[in-house]
């Protein structure tokens, strides 16, 4: 009993000349009452990083064009499938069929894209480039080929391939991950 006794009143004085240093030392500040709270940075924030940069980059270009990333990624899916509902698009595309459905009526409306009647089901409507858009989806991937090479400006092909390899292996450790045991 006596030597768990000494032992509080040991970890009690360690915690009070514990309190007397934290006391002294002053955490850091930006200019205002609040300390700053560090921490290191990590993968997260440098993928966020680079992500900004390069849709300042790739958006600057497709503004040119007056094209949203939006549209640009329903007009690069139609060039991929050549037809598609408005539906299968907006899933293709990860949106809500809602949002979809306003910036495919900006894109009939500048006919890039049209909507006809399904032969089989005349219900559904199926989307594809007209040829204005064809020429344009075009133009657009040459942006696209343009800020990636911008990106990788500094890189051998070599670091390239081991960027590529690594991003990959992020995606797959975060998506083989059940969310709920987090």
């Amino acid at each position: 009993m006596i030597l768990l006794l000494g032992r509080v009143a040991a970890n009690q004085g360690f915690l009070r000349e514990m309190a007397k240093a934290a006391a002294k030392t002053k955490a850091p500040t930006n200019g205002h009452s609040k300390p700053v709270i560090r921490s290191s940075v990590g993968v997260g924030f440098h993928l966020r990083e680079a992500y900004r940069a390069f849709s300042r980059n790739f958006h600057a270009r497709l503004a040119r064009h007056g094209v949203t990333h939006a549209q640009f990624m329903l007009l690069w899916l139609l060039s991929q499938a050549g037809s598609l509902t408005p539906l299968e698009l907006a899933n293709r595309a990860g949106i809500q069929k809602a949002s979809a459905t306003s910036v495919i009526n900006i894109l009939k409306k500048r006919r890039f894209i049209r909507g006809d009647q399904d032969s089989a089901d005349r219900r559904k409507i199926n989307l594809e480039l007209t040829d204005t858009g064809v020429a344009l989806i075009r133009e657009l991937l040459e942006c696209a080929a343009e800020a990636n090479a911008d990106a990788r400006t500094s890189f051998s092909d070599k670091e390239l391939e081991m960027l590529l390899k690594l991003l990959r292996g992020v995606v797959a450790n975060l998506e083989g991950r059940d969310l709920r045991s987090l």
